[in-house]
């Protein structure tokens, strides 16, 4: 190999490196925060999920259908990342689920989003 094949080689490698050094560092700094979105969930979610996160909150008895009991494998297990996401932003059409889109931000419902998914491994 060349002389400056070999530099071209190593100037590459070090530039890779830069990179993914950057993208691992940037994928920790933005995961979501669990500890926090207990806090968001506390303040917003309760009420009707409870806090144990079992759908039973105060609010739950006079709702049809019932909140999500996001302690419950069976009821969870089509219930990804991207549809918790909509389900806190949008809202549920169909059910007392509002919209938090106008009212959270988006790394609180990331947040959000950590904390429940901490309800199925206890």
């Amino acid at each position: 190999m060349s002389r400056g094949a070999k530099i071209a080689v190593l100037s590459l490698t070090a530039v890779l490196f830069v990179v993914f050094s950057l993208a691992i560092f940037a994928a920790e700094s933005l995961a979501a925060d669990a500890a926090n979105g207990k806090k968001v969930f506390t303040a917003n979610c309760v009420v009707c999920h409870g806090d144990q996160g079992n759908g039973s909150g105060p609010a739950a008895a006079t709702m049809t259908p019932k909140p999500r009991n996001f302690t419950s494998p069976t009821e969870m297990k089509d219930i990804d990342d991207a549809r918790l996401k909509k389900s806190i932003t949008e809202g549920r059409p169909g059910t007392a689920m509002v919209g938090f889109a106008k009212t959270l931000k988006a790394s609180d419902i990331d947040d959000v989003i950590a904390y429940v998914k901490t309800f199925l491994k206890k």
